[in-house]
């Protein structure tokens, strides 16, 4: 456990960043609320929050007595150990079975794709919530003390994994009172219950929800989970496939087996399924100015570990580990190369505003051309920690988060069109914002670019970069690129 646990931190420390998308704006904006704490910037206030905060809050406190670099690392590595063996235990639990042989597979969902997406509350959530899974799958006064802590933790980090394992726990508890000759007529009832809530949602709030969600290559993988796996171009896609080989083979075993739709683990999953069908992708929230996003590749997560639970006892061999260990060792060697090609990038913008007078506002809109994940969409971010403000900055246009606007400020985007004006590069600089940088490609050169002074009437920038690194020459379609709150 300790020489994993080891290997874990290893993509936490081996290089100068980590590039994990929303990450960097979660660090900056834990020195913009110090700033704004301090009263050192005008028309922000700082929130208090009780859920979507617990990762801002320690990463505040780091930043501001160990530095950024350390702070980010530190949270992040106890976010990796705490979801890794939070899953392992809730399989363990589950299955009966130490679960060493998903050890490779459980490795590639901690630094999968929400991970990658840098949703770090959620992410740290819904590893508290593993472990109340695995406390309370046979529960015990003790298990439930031991538990009330971690269900506390989790809310203040989000609130939705808390809502999953509640609702998880109180189906399974259900079944097990069910006679087993009528347990196959119980989804029937979760079914309809998944259905009244997307009637109720749908009917109340804004959405977005198609049924291509569920038919698309990203949703058919998010049915076993190794959507988690494909993170920036078709490398990581080839490497999904190859585990979705694996677990479809356990699958098989599983169905041999027999009484599989009688076993509440199954039909947990096949309710994840529905799920995925029928909650939209994103929902507009009455109390926020932006969507509620990135719904299916939350719920993919979680059902990934359900579809290892489920499989969990079927009969598997060393073969098994072999194969996923040495997928994994091609997905972490993935990871490691991108990540070079994302800090190469990251450390040009930074030595950009370094020549910068203190205070001035910078926007980046640079773009993984042809990744499904833009690892470059908040470069500005971390750059700017302790010398400028990143203009673009989401999290207090979209009052999700801590940081909210009280007045005019000059150091972030007024709302969210301003922010995906930004993102866009067709935002037009008034003359409240002048002087605005925007980091621009050269003429002569478009793989390199400069910090251009912008004035009132100008345009800002935004550009693509083939940055991660490419085995095939195409692409795929940056369908997760862009804001999303988490």
């Amino acid at each position: 456990m300790v020489a994993i646990s080891a290997a874990l931190l290893i993509p936490c420390v081996w290089q100068e960043r980590i590039q994990a998308g929303d990450l960097s704006s979660h660090v900056y904006n834990a020195w913009l609320a110090g700033q704004v704490d301090s009263g050192l910037v005008k028309g922000l206030t700082v929130t208090p929050l009780w859920t979507n905060v617990l990762t801002d809050w320690a990463l505040q406190r780091l930043l501001y007595t160990a530095g950024p670099v350390a702070a980010e690392r530190m949270v992040s590595g106890v976010a990796v150990l705490i979801f890794f063996w939070g899953a392992f235990f809730a399989v363990d639990a589950s299955t009966g079975r130490r679960p060493w042989l998903f050890a490779p597979l459980l490795a590639m969902l901690s630094y999968g794709l929400i991970f990658h997406l840098g949703f770090l509350n959620f992410y740290l959530s819904a590893g508290f919530c593993f472990w109340i899974l695995g406390l309370l799958w046979r529960p015990s006064r003790a298990r439930a003390l031991a538990a009330i802590p971690l269900v506390i933790l989790a809310w203040l980090a989000h609130a939705l994994p808390v809502i999953w394992v509640g609702s998880v726990l109180a189906y399974l508890y259900i079944v097990r009172r069910i006679p087993t000759p009528w347990r196959i007529a119980a989804p029937v009832g979760g079914v309809a219950l998944i259905a009244a809530l997307q009637s109720i949602l749908m009917s109340r709030y804004l959405y977005r929800w198609s049924l291509d969600q569920a038919l698309s290559l990203s949703g058919i993988a998010g049915i076993t989970g190794v959507e988690q796996i494909w993170l920036y171009d078709v490398k990581y896609l080839v490497l999904s496939a190859a585990i979705l080989i694996v677990l479809l083979a356990l699958f098989l075993e599983r169905i041999d087996q027999g009484d599989l739709l009688n076993d509440p683990v199954g039909q947990i999953w096949s309710l994840h399924v529905v799920a995925l069908v029928l909650m939209p992708s994103a929902i507009q929230l009455p109390q926020y100015k932006h969507v509620f996003a990135y719904i299916p590749q939350r719920l993919s997560l979680l059902t990934a570990l359900f579809f290892i639970i489920m499989v969990g006892r079927a009969r598997h061999g060393r073969g098994i580990t072999r194969l996923t260990g040495l997928v994994a060792t091609v997905f972490f060697t993935c990871l490691y190369l991108d990540g070079l090609a994302f800090n190469r990038t990251e450390s040009e913008v930074a030595s950009l505003v370094q020549n910068l007078p203190r205070g001035q506002r910078v926007v980046a809109a640079i773009s993984d051309s042809g990744a499904r994940l833009n690892a470059m969409l908040h470069v500005a971010d971390r750059a700017c920690i302790g010398r400028c403000f990143s203009y673009g900055n989401y999290e207090p246009a979209t009052a999700q988060f801590r940081i909210r606007i009280t007045g005019p400020n000059g150091v972030v985007a007024p709302d969210m069109k301003v922010v995906q004006e930004i993102e866009e590069g067709q935002h037009i600089v008034t003359a409240a914002e002048e002087p605005l940088y925007s980091v621009c490609p050269l003429a002569a050169d478009p793989n390199r670019f400069y910090l251009r002074l912008l004035h009132a009437g100008e345009q800002t920038c935004a550009f693509s970069q083939a940055i991660s690194v490419r085995v095939w020459a195409a692409g795929l379609p940056s369908a997760l690129a862009g804001s999303g709150p988490n």
